[in-house]
């Protein structure tokens, strides 16, 4: 991704996200949306991959709790783009950082990685040149041995950001040289008004719009999101404590008492007062009198008398006047008396009330899924009945006139429709229970016929018979049907020709036949989706990985490719699976993780860092 002399040095990315927005009537100009996709995710979605981190610099957090990324604020409480890049110096992990602004939305990473090529370890400022001399400050990379200078020139008032440049060692870079990468260099356009905006968005949909309004070839960040401004809130249900594990819980579940209620024995023993031992020994042991026996069962505490000590089982109540318990294996004992040899310490083998779970202390969290543990933690602190998200019924249909059912014996010259038997596995593995499957002819009448006889279910999946040209008649078919629209077509390979509707309450989503796209597309869009339907907080996540074998991306598309994840001397590693002689059934039988490119992130060398998807 990066030139060789990079490629020892550690560099981040800071995006400016700090500005008041005054040309864009006082607006967070983060937030804007483009195709349904907000500003900043697309900027964070452009730099995947290339940095050592990204984060964003930003005066209200509370505007992006969706983001994946490290959030700081300034330093300095003056807006300005010089105070934007001395707190990404700030808190930058690394030496060297990248500087770009959240309004920026035609980042070229080709033109990125250029310029990254040209950094050296002893260069403060590498930053793009105009021939009229005029410099590009907000997609320039800062060595943190500029903060000094800045700092000065910010305490004296002065923003004007190339005014500290005399004091460091400058690296100019043509626009020139950087234009074989981006021709037109739309990396260097800013959105400040509305107009521009308006004209950003003209650039990006405009040709990539249907008539009737809906996008077309949309990222994957942007379909998700129109998917779940479309939904219903999900309502609550409630179900047995018994049987919530695995469940999304629908509210956050707190405890209405403390856990253990009284302070109680972790051991077998004796409860006693630890100042009566402070001097016993092997010479001289501690002896004292004993009586009474406190069982898990007694409901109040015993009262000790002083000087003595109560006998006390496991999850009894600690008696009043005591402060520790000496286990039965750690004294002599005869009929009513025990020898203490050692120093006994206050709090020694007692349970404190509360040390499991206080009052008021959150068990589970909305939108999280309920594991056993926090089960057997809700039953404890006698919670009898959760709120959860119900659970979604799925409808899968393979069109085609060429499949039949797989679980039925094979006519002759008829395939087994095999996508019927992954989604239902597939959908069973994240916890469906309520899974239809069935096969379709692919006539408009039996598709609309199926899709309307499925419309109680939360999800409809079509698998087949989307594409180009004369091939592309489901969509068609589920808009006979009553759906409307949600987008038509992914910038993503495999799988660009999906589409989704809605219809009623339910969710229309059609991806194409091969069954290596259906595996990929059930990963990256299905699997949110049905995330969405529950109501999770979090619908999907990646991990860096080191990858194995040098990997092209797409060109204006996101690129998924299967992959083997492992872990070796503590590093995760990315295989992307590229013997030519493992067909695409096999590559998927023995992948467990998905590559995820960025668009237009070129030839990405082996051993960078890239972004996978567990699946397994």
């Amino acid at each position: 991704m990066t030139g060789n002399k990079t490629r020892n040095l550690q560099i981040s990315a800071a995006i400016l996200a700090g500005g008041e927005g005054r040309r864009m009537g006082r607006t967070d100009k983060s937030c804007l949306e483009i195709s349904g996709e907000k500003l900043i995710s697309r900027i964070i979605r452009s730099l995947e991959g290339i940095f050592a981190e990204t984060f964003v610099i930003t005066r209200t957090p509370e505007n992006h709790p969706e983001l994946n990324v490290r959030l700081v604020g300034d330093i300095f409480a003056a807006r300005s783009s010089l105070t934007g890049i001395h707190s990404a110096l700030h808190h930058s992990r690394t030496e060297h950082v990248f500087v770009t602004a959240c309004d920026s939305p035609f980042l070229n990473r080709e033109l990125i990685a250029e310029l990254l090529s040209r950094v050296e370890a002893d260069d403060d400022v590498i930053i793009p040149m105009h021939s009229d001399g005029f410099y590009e400050p907000l997609c320039a990379v800062y060595s943190k041995r500029c903060l000094p200078f800045i700092e000065q020139n910010l305490q004296d008032n002065i923003f004007q950001i190339i005014r500290f440049f005399p004091e460091v060692r400058v690296r100019a870079v043509e626009t020139e040289v950087l234009k074989q990468k981006d021709r037109s260099l739309e990396t260097f356009v800013n959105i400040n008004t509305p107009d521009q905006l308006d004209r950003v968005q003209e650039t990006v949909d405009g040709t990539k719009t249907d008539t009737d309004g809906f996008p077309l070839s949309i990222p994957r960040s942007a379909a998700l999101k129109l998917i779940r401004k479309s939904l219903r809130p999900v309502q609550s249900s409630y179900t047995e404590v018994s049987d919530c594990a695995g469940q999304v819980a629908n509210d956050t579940v707190c405890s209405k008492i403390s856990l253990p209620e009284h302070d109680r024995s972790a051991m077998d023993g004796f409860a006693i007062q630890s100042r009566l031992t402070e001097n016993a020994s092997n010479e001289n042991p501690v002896i004292l009198a004993f009586s009474g026996e406190v069982r898990p069962s007694c409901p109040v505490s015993e009262k000790n008398r002083s000087g003595e000590a109560i006998r006390v089982l496991t999850g009894g109540i600690i008696p009043q006047g005591t402060d520790a318990v000496i286990p039965f294996e750690k004294v002599t004992a005869d009929k009513n008396t025990i020898s203490i040899s050692s120093p006994v310490r206050e709090g020694d083998f007692i349970r404190r009330a509360g040390s499991d779970i206080l009052k008021g202390q959150t068990i589970v969290n909305k939108g999280s899924v309920i594991s056993s543990c926090d089960a057997a933690l809700l039953a404890y602190a006698g919670i009898r009945t959760v709120p959860v998200s119900p659970l979604p019924s799925v409808a899968v249909l393979a069109v085609g006139n060429e499949l039949c059912d797989p679980a039925k014996e094979t006519e002759c010259g008829l395939i087994p429709a095999d996508n019927l038997i992954l989604m239902k596995s597939l959908c069973a593995r994240y916890g469906i229970k309520d899974i239809r499957i069935a096969p379709c002819a692919n006539s408009p009448e039996s598709i609309s016929e199926a899709v309307q006889a499925n419309h109680d279910c939360g999800l409809i999946v079509t698998t087949g018979g989307t594409g180009p040209g004369n091939r592309d008649f489901v969509f068609n078919s589920v808009r006979q049907a009553g759906g409307s629209p949600i987008f038509k077509g992914l910038a993503m390979h495999p799988a660009k020709s999906i589409f989704a509707c809605k219809l009623g309450n339910s969710v229309v989503i059609g991806l194409p036949g091969p069954p290596n796209a259906v595996n990929l597309a059930f990963h990256t869009i299905i699997n949110p989706v049905l995330s969405m339907l529950q109501a999770k907080s979090e619908i999907s996540s990646t991990v860096s990985a080191i990858l194995t074998e040098e990997l092209k991306g797409g060109r204006d598309r996101e690129k998924l490719r299967p992959c083997l994840i492992s872990e070796r001397e503590g590093k995760i590693l990315a295989d992307p699976l590229l013997d030519r002689t493992l067909s695409p059934r096999r590559v998927m039988s023995l992948s467990n993780g998905i590559i995820i490119l960025p668009a237009d992130c070129g030839l990405v060398p082996k051993d960078a860092i890239v972004q996978v998807l567990r699946i397994s």
